[in-house]
């Protein structure tokens, strides 16, 4: 099979880069046709040139919109570019503006696509840049004097180690890292680990994301043939945790069937048992057994069978706290590699990724399903014509939108920057779920009385300032320990009645509020949380007659 070449954006005012790139990479497939200004100069396959070329930060935007799947930027560092078309800059000088341009446009990159890798191309007789490159955020600095120097086999190696050490590709495509050192170092120690045979651990607080990064990064990384396959513990009855792991045979207890359990599923490819920490103790000393020997035996077997599984453990327990506690195998912890533990920080400790998190998900809510249809019935709504997707801006709209751009506003930006998000990335994509659901509702209206903003502008809808603030005031009071719950009043027979009233009022909030996190709902009505006391939260819940709507 052809190996797949990466997809890559020429940033350049000038065509020199780019007839040298064509020239020595025709091998490479690029991102697309160079459709943004015409033919981008002479060569034998003209028609069928697929370089895609970008002239300014505008046009690269443009570029980066229309085709998310570009693995890498190829960005020059001086431009001869009217003001008006820099990218905007803390320098003064015009002169040094424009010798330092792709500096600024790296710097507006990063904010939109902070994933995605930068070469910064430079000629031996414009500056030396290895200072700058280095107080920046490129990937690369790359000194281009020539066709004498520059050939494809050094500027394609070049690029695939970008790729390499980034981690991009298909292996993290789904997958947005920012650009905080917390996830820098987090995915350097992912793409190092995933490629081994070695357990890998993943901590972190609920809703940061580690299901996700071991389905759609650790598992294509590893490079197995076999199936990804979670199982979450927590989720499972403690009386068919056995079987969902390791299997069963007809008759090995009441109700058992034959049945291939969650390890043997796995063989050859990547096992994630999320929240380990609720693994009871005697199926902790069995599955150390699993993994040690390379074996697994079904519940009512004898026979144990041969298996090859890449160990991914996840939880939000204190694990070392559990060993001391007696609840968790001290052995079974140091099978899982905690020396190379990975740890997945909170979204309150990476907040300059809070544009690109909430733009990666304004994208992806809109691009099939239910919100799909509600896009469309805008755009019916407000006269827009042909195919129509959703984008997202930061204060102010952009000047000539190709797409239904959602505008979040300054103050609204400010608020979720410093909202706590107790429940992490998850609670971000639930919140910008809402805000943008709300805000269609309302533009929806708004077209079919028709109002003059609305007909002004039908590309552009608005978030107010309130729905922000409305959907993050709930989780902050129900979250900070602070002023009393919300809760209504019925009046009962008996004391004891209301006050089963209230209890239960008060669960269903904290449950809608967290997301149906009973650890978060533990924390915040025992003051602690981990397994044991989520286990006490859950028991509670269901005696009040609540029901999880996700098991």
């Amino acid at each position: 099979m052809k190996p797949t070449r990466p997809k890559l954006l020429l940033i350049d005012d000038g065509d020199r880069y780019a007839e040298l790139l064509h020239r020595f990479l025709r091998d490479y497939d690029f991102a697309t046709r160079c459709d943004l200004a015409g033919p981008c100069w002479d060569c034998p396959q003209r028609q069928g040139c697929t370089l895609t070329h970008a002239h300014d930060l505008d046009e690269a935007e443009q570029a980066l919109r229309r085709h998310r799947d570009v693995d890498a930027v190829l960005l020059d560092v001086a431009f001869d570019l009217p003001e008006s078309r820099l990218a905007p800059s803390t320098e003064r000088d015009p002169e040094r503006r424009r010798r330092l341009q792709g500096l600024d446009i790296l710097t507006a990159l990063r904010r939109r696509r902070p994933e995605l890798p930068v070469v910064l191309m430079t000629s031996q007789e414009e500056l030396a840049l290895e200072d700058a490159a280095g107080a920046t955020d490129g990937d690369e600095l790359v000194t281009v004097a020539g066709a004498d120097v520059f050939d494809a086999r050094s500027i394609g190696l070049l690029i695939e180690r970008v790729l390499r050490t980034r981690g991009t590709g298909t292996t993290s495509a789904d997958y947005l890292w920012g650009s905080s050192p917390a996830m820098a170092r987090l995915r350097r120690d992912v793409t190092a680990l995933a490629r081994t045979s070695l357990p890998m651990l993943l901590l972190g607080e609920t809703g940061t994301g580690k299901s996700a990064l071991a389905e759609r990064v650790i598992h294509p990384a590893s490079g197995r043939s076999g199936p990804f396959v979670a199982v979450d513990v927590a989720a499972l009855p403690s009386t068919l945790v056995a079987a969902e792991l390791f299997g069963s045979t007809r008759g090995a207890f009441s109700g058992a069937v034959d049945r291939v359990g969650r390890l043997e599923a796995a063989h050859k490819g990547t096992l994630l048992l999320d929240e380990v920490g609720n693994l009871p103790l005697e199926l902790q000393r069995m599955l150390l057994t699993a993994v040690e020997s390379g074996r697994v035996t079904r519940l009512g077997e004898s026979t144990a069978r041969p298996i090859d599984v890449k160990l991914v453990a996840a939880t939000n327990a204190d694990l070392t706290a559990m060993i001391d506690a007696g609840t968790f195998r001290a052995d079974l912890y140091a099978r899982l590699n905690p020396t190379a533990r990975l740890e997945l920080p909170p979204l309150r400790a990476r907040i300059a990724d809070l544009e690109a998190l909430i733009a990666a998900f304004v994208r992806g809510s809109f691009a099939a399903g239910m919100d799909r249809a509600l896009l469309a019935e805008y755009a019916v709504a407000a006269g827009i014509r042909g195919p129509v997707r959703a984008d997202v801006a930061f204060g102010r709209p952009p000047a000539h939108p190709e797409a239904v751009t959602f505008v979040v506003p300054r103050p609204s930006l400010a608020a979720m920057s410093t909202h706590a998000w107790p429940g992490n990335v998850r609670e971000l994509q639930l919140a910008v779920a809402n805000a943008t659901v709300f805000a269609l509702a309302d533009a929806c209206e708004a077209a079919r009385q028709g109002k003059a903003a609305t007909a002004a502008a039908p590309r552009v809808v608005p978030i107010a300032a309130r729905t922000i603030k409305a959907l993050l005031a709930p989780a902050s009071v129900a979250t900070s320990g602070r002023g009393p719950s919300s809760v209504g009043i019925r009046a009962r027979t008996s004391l004891n009645q209301v006050a089963r009233d209230l209890e239960r009022d008060l669960y269903q909030q904290l449950f809608e509020v967290t997301s149906g996190d009973f650890d978060l709902m533990a924390r915040r009505l025992l003051g602690t949380g981990g397994a044991t006391a989520a286990r006490k939260v859950r028991l509670r819940f269901n005696q009040l007659g609540l029901r999880a709507r996700k098991a």
